[in-house]
């Protein structure tokens, strides 16, 4: 069986979301009730999961930058110290005024754990540099120092570079001087430092004595034993902790494995080198994310030639553990609230829905027909109520019952009566429909041929009319006995109702009133047989323009009811009304109200048996003086 509405489009048919909806309300209440409460409790812990994570992470985030910073700002002490450390070396190297002696004063400066790469001597004899054997080779207690004279040539090459310049700026403060400054690579052969093509950054600490101008210098590039010492003191035994020294972006010392010679995090740089800022925060440190903080580092000019930087890995910082601990004991407690709630909304559920399936088990019991079942929930509730006001019903539909009981018994024998009757006036109006139609043909010759001014015409139109009138009673009667199959089937009721205006049009009492229609854009769709549904508009219709006698509205309107159920269409007249005393009475068989020789009395009651065999309703509304409406009321067709 094809279950399609017939031209329904593809506007018309429900959504997923309606479908959706429409099984969720078919679910039983506890059923709804527990999976409110999961939807409640899941989005709940979700969102609380959720926003404590990111809390929680922002917290530890905030953490590990300030650990970064602080780090920094000890390990740039640390670095601090160590200048501080080749300035008081200097102060009483400055005086030895022999080389050789200055020499050995160096390697045992070197054996108390301060190495110096290099030292420069500016005196009355020319320029000397005593260079570090094998630097970065042997062991401190193995330092050895070469006094070499450096030619005329040389020194001016020496000169021109930023030692030359640090050398007569302290001839000129006559105070030491100690800071960075950058020597380019061919440059530093001449202080016995390895050749390099890259530009190289050094430390160095200078002073003008009687003896002369003394510079004392260590090497940074490939330093790792200047920075050992930050990370044994501020992260001892920690694989992920390092410590960087920069010249410009490039890394040129650092503990970090497989950092040295990288280029520093682009946000680093902009922030450092181009802004003159500290940055704080994550950094790309050799494809690995850690938490690090940096600060630039200014030569004797006060410029920015670099950076200094220490930092610990994500992965590996000391907030990690912290971290997955805190997550974890975090969600394990979401968890057991989550279990929590789900027992409590199990239990809940039960509790609620039993008073409910006990009210359900006594209505389908009283629906049996156990009107003498008590339904007891004792309690103060709602529910309680409910179930008091049920029983209430049950004791008085039982008393109806018994009144009706004694009712029907009495009545029984008069509808056999009436039955009796009915039968035997069907039988007298088959009888007796022969004969009025013979007068009705015969009285209707005769007055075709009468002419205008007989005086016989006036008597043959009252035979012609009472004997129409006595076939239309005659016929109703028929139609109110006879038992018509009903040929049921789904059909738009605004068709019917356009065929049942296209059938009305020329019907004279609806052409001097104002007829107002009003249907929707969707359609109503019922289950039912349309020429009887025709039948019923079109009486109802007809009625409300004969209540109208000739002036007024008649409004007709179809629509689909609050709950979506059902189908109403709606009969509005502003005509004469119908006295309170007659309606009880409408809708028995020849009762009318429209006066003598109008009406058969019967359009109503076959109205309401149509109605009623439809699975539907007819209700009537009527102020007299005022207008009357008329609601018919049926059941709307669901698509599956």
């Amino acid at each position: 069986m094809n279950l399609e509405p017939p031209g329904e489009t593809a506007e018309e048919r429900p959504s997923r979301w309606a479908l959706l909806w429409k099984r969720l309300r078919r679910l039983s209440l506890r059923t709804r009730l527990v999976l409110a409460f999961v939807i409640l409790i899941v989005s709940s812990a979700s969102a609380t999961i959720l926003i404590g994570g990111t809390v929680f992470g922002r917290k530890v985030d905030e953490m590990a930058r300030s650990s970064a910073g602080l780090y920094r700002t000890l390990g740039a002490q640390v670095f601090d110290l160590q200048q501080e450390r080749l300035e008081t070396a200097l102060q009483s190297l400055a005086r030895v005024t022999d080389l050789v002696l200055l020499a050995e004063r160096l390697r045992v400066t070197g054996r108390a754990n301060l190495p110096i790469d290099f030292a420069v001597r500016w005196g009355p004899a020319g320029v000397a540099v005593l260079e570090r054997k094998a630097v970065g080779g042997p062991a401190e207690a193995d330092l050895a120092y070469a006094v070499r004279t450096l030619t005329e040539e040389e020194r001016r090459d020496l000169d021109g570079t930023a030692l030359g310049a640090a050398a007569d700026r302290a001839r000129a403060q006559r105070a030491a001087i100690t800071g960075l400054v950058v020597l380019p690579g061919p440059q530093a052969r001449w202080l016995g430092l390895p050749p390099q093509e890259e530009d190289q950054l050094l430390a160095v600490s200078v002073v003008a004595t009687s003896a002369g101008v003394t510079l004392l210098g260590r090497r940074l590039n490939d330093n790792t034993a200047l920075l050992r010492p930050i990370a044994d003191l501020l992260h001892p035994n920690h694989p992920r902790f390092g410590a960087t020294v920069f010249l410009g972006a490039r890394r040129i010392a650092t503990i970090v494995g497989g950092a040295a010679g990288t280029a520093a995090d682009p946000r680093v740089t902009r922030t450092v080198l181009d802004e003159g800022r500290i940055y704080t925060g994550v950094a790309d440190v050799a494809g690995t994310d850690y938490y690090a903080s940096y600060q630039p580092l200014r030569d004797l000019d006060g410029r920015i030639v670099g950076m200094f930087g220490v930092g610990e890995g994500i992965g590996e910082d000391a907030y990690a553990e912290i971290r997955r601990r805190t997550v974890a004991l975090f969600s394990g407690l979401i968890a057991g609230g989550m279990i929590f709630g789900f027992l409590m909304t199990y239990l809940f559920s039960v509790w609620l829905v039993r008073p409910i399936r006990e009210l359900a088990a006594g209505m389908s019991r009283v629906a049996e027909g156990d009107l003498g079942h008590k339904v007891r929930i004792e309690s103060a509730d709602e529910l309680g109520r409910l179930a008091r006001a049920f029983n209430r019903m049950v004791r008085a539909v039982k008393e109806r019952d018994n009144k009706l009981q004694e009712m029907t018994a009495d009545r029984l024998s008069a509808v056999e009566r009436q039955v009796s009757v009915g039968r035997l006036a069907a039988g007298v109006a088959h009888e007796i429909n022969n004969p009025l139609t013979a007068i009705l043909s015969l009285s209707s010759l005769l007055l075709k041929k009468a002419a205008p001014d007989a005086p016989e015409r006036e008597d043959l139109e009252i035979i012609v009319a009472e004997t129409t009138r006595c076939r239309e009673i005659v016929r109703g009667l028929l139609d109110f006995a006879r038992e018509r199959p009903i040929a049921k089937r789904i059909v738009d009721l605004r068709d019917v109702l356009r065929d049942t205006l296209r059938l009305t049009a020329k019907y004279e009492p609806l052409k001097t009133v104002t007829l107002e229609t009003r249907f929707p854009d969707y359609p109503l769709y019922v289950n039912g047989d349309p020429k009887l549904l025709q039948q019923v508009f079109t009486n109802l219709l007809t009625n409300a323009a004969e209540a109208c006698e000739g002036r007024g509205t008649v409004r007709l309107t179809a629509a689909e009811d609050a709950s979506g159920g059902f189908v109403e269409v709606r009969f509005d007249d502003t005509g004469r009304g119908i006295p309170a005393e007659h309606l009880p009475r409408i809708f028995e068989p020849f009762f009318t109200t429209k006066g003598a020789r109008k009406g058969t009395g019967l359009g109503l009651s076959v109205s309401l048996g149509i109605v009623q065999k439809h699975e539907g309703t007819i209700d009537v509304r009527s102020e007299e003086g005022k207008g009357t409406t008329v609601t018919v009321t049926l059941p709307r067709w669901e698509w599956v």
